[in-house]
């Protein structure tokens, strides 16, 4: 008889384990690594340890380039997004993408691009950098490190693909700075932020550069170029349960300045999704997929 209650008990925990597993599920969190997949992991690893808590599912964060984010969307390989508003404003148009919270950082929940020169180089206005060699993220997919520049530009009559002696694309916003540093290329775009982030590593020194057109008296403290623009948008896809899509959106509203979470990702949680509004302006403007017709 005790042998075979043994045995009932454990096939019952068989049983339960069985279905725990059955029932277990991920979620998964596609998070935009503009200066690589390592230190996107360093920053947002403790989010997604926290969103884990709060939707009582295992969160997964993915980090990914801007092309493989776009890839990984049209693919329906994840159920939450955090990327740039341009990357957002598409989800958005092309994937019924619903926008759950802006990011806010340190800075506030806007952000903008920056035109870099090198000291020295006489460029400080957008006429002077007709004839040069620029260098940008890939064309199209990057918010602060091309399309805020490019419409910038745009509406002072100057087109990068055209005025520019090369406009090239590159892999990380870094990269491109310190290729300026190095005088390899004249002028590069990069989003607002980065370049002090930089010179808190020891990698650069901020007055060893030129802000091309530089903005002053708006809401945004750090050095930029352009107008302001939302910061990063968490995003819900369609094929997301509305109940984890709803946790998602009170669990990063209710994330709190003194969490570990916001600490590692240095920001102040996050706030009601701001309009797309001026963004799509701005694609609609530059002629860019899907805002072309």
């Amino acid at each position: 008889m005790r042998v075979s209650r043994v045995v009932t008990a454990g096939l019952l925990s068989i049983i339960i384990c069985f279905f725990s597993i059955a029932s277990y599920s991920e979620v998964k969190i596609g998070v935009l690594a503009p200066r690589g997949p390592l230190k996107s992991m360093k920053r947002w690893k403790n989010f997604s340890e926290y969103l884990t808590i709060k939707l009582g599912e295992q969160v997964i964060m993915v980090p990914l380039s801007p092309a493989d984010l776009v890839t990984s969307v049209k693919s329906d390989e994840l159920d939450l997004v955090l990327t740039n508003p341009v990357h957002t404003a598409k989800i958005v148009k092309l994937y019924n993408g619903i926008p759950l919270a802006t990011l806010n950082k340190k800075s506030g929940p806007f952000f903008a691009g920056v035109i870099v020169s090198k000291k020295g180089s006489n460029i400080n206005n957008a006429e002077d950098l007709k004839g040069k060699i620029v260098m940008s993220l890939k064309f199209k997919a990057a918010a602060g490190a091309y399309t805020f520049q490019t419409y910038h530009l745009y509406q002072k009559g100057i087109d990068p693909h055209k005025d520019f002696a090369s406009m090239r694309a590159g892999k990380k916003q870094d990269d491109l700075v310190l290729a300026v540093k190095a005088g390899v290329i004249d002028a590069a775009f990069v989003r607002s932020g980065l370049l002090e982030t930089m010179q808190r590593e020891k990698k650069i020194k901020i007055d060893e550069f030129i802000i091309v057109d530089k903005r002053t008296g708006d809401d945004l403290n750090l050095v930029h170029s352009t107008n302001l623009y939302p910061e990063w948008y968490l995003t819900a896809l369609p094929k997301t349960d509305a109940k984890i899509a709803e946790k998602a959106k009170l669990a990063a509203l209710e994330l709190s300045n003194d969490h570990p979470a916001s600490k590692a990702a240095k920001i102040n949680g996050f706030v009601e999704p701001i309009s797309l509004d001026g963004m799509v302006t701005a694609l609609k403007a530059l002629n860019i997929t899907p805002f072309n017709n």
